[in-house]
């Protein structure tokens, strides 16, 4: 009888051993579950890209103290954009570097010719209050000779959502490619070669 209750117990106590271990595998978290995976919202992942899209529009119709509006910047973190004249790395630190810079910019861009940004591949995520978005884009600079200068760039920039509208705290313009020149439509490397 003692060793029939021994068994009994050492199966129940087996048995609820198993059920806890399997309590615990299930509430635990695993890889690929809601609880290790960013929670993005569709609905403001689509307001950033559309955010995104309208600086660009903003940018096509020389609106530079919209842009102003809307790159805010951050005291924190670092922007790093291209120059224009040459697509060197510039590091923008404040709200008032980057203000100097978008007006340095559009001057410049104006003495030239007219810029305008082709429609870019992009790729937002957002919360309700945070969003990044990254970008393959092409910059045409249209000059009054007739030629065209052809900048390929790839991007990242962060917004956060402040009253309702979306606002570009950081962002990193690389080069994506060679400049083009572009003469009576043959596209040429800036730096003479063939494209």
């Amino acid at each position: 009888m003692t060793r029939k209750l021994v068994s009994i117990c050492g199966g129940i106590s087996v048995a609820l051993a198993l059920a806890a271990a399997m309590a615990l595998w299930i509430a635990s978290p695993r890889r690929g579950t809601a609880k290790d995976t960013a929670q993005w919202d569709d609905k403001e992942s689509r307001e950033l890209m559309a955010a995104l899209h309208h600086s660009h529009d903003v940018a096509n119709a020389g609106d530079i103290e919209a842009l102003k509006q809307a790159y805010i910047g951050d005291h924190g973190l670092v922007t790093f954009e291209l120059d224009p004249d040459n697509a060197t790395p510039v590091a923008l630190r404040s709200k008032k570097e980057i203000d100097a810079h978008l007006s340095r910019v559009s001057a410049g861009i104006n003495a030239q010719g007219t810029l305008f940004l082709d429609g870019p591949k992009m790729k937002c995520r957002a919360t309700e209050t945070f969003g990044i978005c990254t970008e393959e884009c092409t910059v045409r600079l249209k000059k009054a000779d007739g030629t065209e200068q052809v900048d390929h760039f790839f991007g990242s920039g962060t917004a956060v959502k402040i009253g309702g509208e979306w606002k570009w705290v950081q962002w990193h313009m690389s080069v994506g490619a060679p400049r083009e020149k572009v003469e009576n439509s043959k596209a040429e490397a800036a730096s003479g070669g063939r494209g």
